[in-house]
């Protein structure tokens, strides 16, 4: 059987040919529409799987850390507290009176004055400042000044000056007579304490 001829005019070629064109431009159209469209998200996906893998990764190697970060931020804590108390947002006039006269009991220094002479704004800080005479012997004086420097909270001395005694012949007297330490000296000096500057 010998093989038709393909005739352009007739109206069943001319469906074909119209069949097949609309079958390859469609075809072309999802390519280029929806296929191309699809691998590149495809790819775009891909990519943030790896970057989410990876952050995964970080992270589970991070882990077997977790309880020492732990105990980190709960020393930090603490320690936060701590600071918070050493710089409170206000001072504390009455719990720093309190602490001073203790210290001051327990070195047997007899206070002569004693008063608030106000507070110096800094940058970060405001300095509250202190002003004392008192009379003491040299190691009361030195008592005094270490449990004052042993306070839970920063402090400062300044201005110290230091004046001998004009009755240490009868203090001596007394020292021998009675068995306590003499009173030789009159101390005036300044204590600073630190609070926190609000901003």
């Amino acid at each position: 059987m010998a093989a038709e001829k393909f005739d352009i005019k007739d109206r069943k070629n001319i469906y074909l040919i119209v069949v097949v064109i609309l079958c390859v431009a469609s075809s072309y159209l999802f390519y280029d529409m929806v296929w191309t469209e699809f691998q590149q998200e495809q790819e775009r996906l891909i990519e943030e799987q790896k970057k989410a893998q990876a952050e995964l990764d970080k992270i589970n190697a991070q882990r077997p850390r977790k309880p020492l970060l732990e105990a980190e931020k709960q020393r930090a804590e603490i320690e936060f507290e701590r600071l918070k108390e050493m710089f409170p947002e206000e001072e504390k006039v009455p719990l720093r009176l309190q602490d001073l006269y203790s210290v001051v009991r327990a070195s047997g220094v007899n206070i002569q004055s004693f008063k608030p002479t106000g507070a110096q704004p800094q940058e970060h800080f405001v300095e509250n400042k202190y002003s004392f005479v008192v009379n003491a012997g040299y190691h009361m004086l030195g008592y005094l000044f270490a449990e004052i420097a042993n306070f839970n909270y920063p402090t400062t001395i300044d201005n110290l000056k230091l004046n001998r005694s004009g009755a240490i012949s009868q203090e001596v007297k007394k020292a021998e007579d009675h068995g306590w330490e003499p009173v030789t000296v009159g101390v005036s000096f300044d204590l600073t304490t630190f609070t926190s500057r609000k901003k």
